[in-house]
């Protein structure tokens, strides 16, 4: 019989969670796994059937993101370093959505769920399709653009580049219902499974789409803490584990792997008592270190603004973007700048003027 793998055993938790939540360069991340006791990666592969199998005790060991030795397959799908940044984001705004469907459900057990995201957001945050929000009456629109706001900073995104490395970091943190620690191997880390199936109120099902980061970066870290109110049967605190490529000797079969705490999967994780003296809340992080946009070096600062607003194009949910500085952008998407420019006045808003064409068929 297996026991978790605890850091408590090897650090001070409170001062090794702080440098975690810091650690946004390679070297950082190195720094960290260097003071805890991690078996070699070629010293254990994962089986599927059985993980216990040469796992060492009292050691971390790397394991299979979705516990799938063959994920660097479907990991590499992205051809958009952007597209996985986006779907974060999207689970982020799930996250909020399903933190406010679950103390519904607390309080009436029988209440119907929204038929759809966007009602979702509609009846919990009081905001309307937001491309709808300038052609709405001022009141109103004042009302709703509040609403989006407040909403927006709990949802938020990060590029940072370090001047001394070159290396861009992107953050992705959200204040939503986020995961207990026991769980984080089955839902932040899997690949292929779903537990949305029945939730028409959210957008995606198989929470695949966002694991493409872990293949456009050097290392991932994932933090997350489940809200307190939702905690069911768990014991709480937060979960935590550091994602990377791995190239086993001699094979090439190349694959993801986190750092896990069990066989079964289990992540490290801190205790409440230390997640509050941190200052944790409830919600979850990811951070992709050494991120490779491809072409661009220090232009991605600005190219990162038009790029998200393009690819989440009218988002259900507002956020806001804090790139290269302390201030931060509030994305609505370009559906909502266009019908914004539309309202302005009689001003062409279209970059090109078109003739009227004639539709008659002659």
């Amino acid at each position: 019989m297996n026991t978790q793998t605890n850091l408590e055993e090897f650090v001070d938790t409170e001062e090794f969670l702080r440098k975690a939540l810091c650690a946004l360069t390679s070297k950082d991340i190195e720094i960290l796994l260097a003071q805890i006791p991690i078996v070699p990666e070629q010293d254990y592969t994962y089986n599927t059937e059985n993980p216990q199998i040469g796992w060492n005790e009292g050691k971390f060991h790397w394991v299979p993101v979705g516990r799938d030795r063959g994920n660097a397959g479907r990991i590499k799908l992205a051809n958009n370093p952007i597209n996985p940044i986006a779907e974060r984001l999207i689970n982020g705004m799930e996250a909020l959505i399903e933190l406010n469907r679950q103390r519904e459900l607390k309080k009436d057990s029988g209440s119907p769920p929204p038929k759809n995201p966007r009602e979702a957001v509609k009846k919990y945050f009081g905001i309307p399709q937001l491309d709808r929000i300038p052609s709405a009456c001022d009141q109103d629109k004042k009302a709703f653009m509040k609403n989006a706001r407040e909403l927006a900073r709990k949802l938020r995104i990060r590029l940072v580049l370090d001047k001394a490395s070159g290396e861009f970091t992107i953050t992705i943190e959200d204040e939503g219902i986020g995961q207990t620690p026991e769980n984080v191997h089955k839902t932040l880390l899997s690949l292929g499974s779903t537990t949305k199936g029945d939730k028409s109120y959210l957008i995606g099902v198989f929470g695949q789409g966002g694991a493409s980061a872990y293949a456009a970066c050097q290392y991932s870290w994932v933090l997350s803490k489940r809200a307190e109110d939702l905690q069911g049967e768990s014991k709480g605190g937060v979960g935590w584990t550091i994602i990377k490529h791995i190239f086993p000797k001699g094979r090439r079969d190349d694959y993801f792997a986190y750092l896990a705490a069990h066989p079964d999967g289990r992540v490290p994780f801190f205790s409440d008592k230390v997640s509050e003296k941190v200052g944790i809340r409830h919600g979850t992080r990811f951070a992709h270190i050494h991120y490779d946009f491809g072409r661009g070096g220090a232009q991605i600062v600005r190219r990162l603004f038009p790029a998200l607003n393009h690819v989440l194009f009218n988002p259900i949910i507002p956020y806001e973007l804090y790139a290269g500085r302390d201030s931060a952008d509030l994305m609505n998407g370009n559906a909502y700048r266009l019908s914004n420019l539309s309202v302005r006045g009689p001003e062409p808003v279209l970059d090109k003027i078109f003739e009227k064409q004639d539709m008659s068929g002659r």
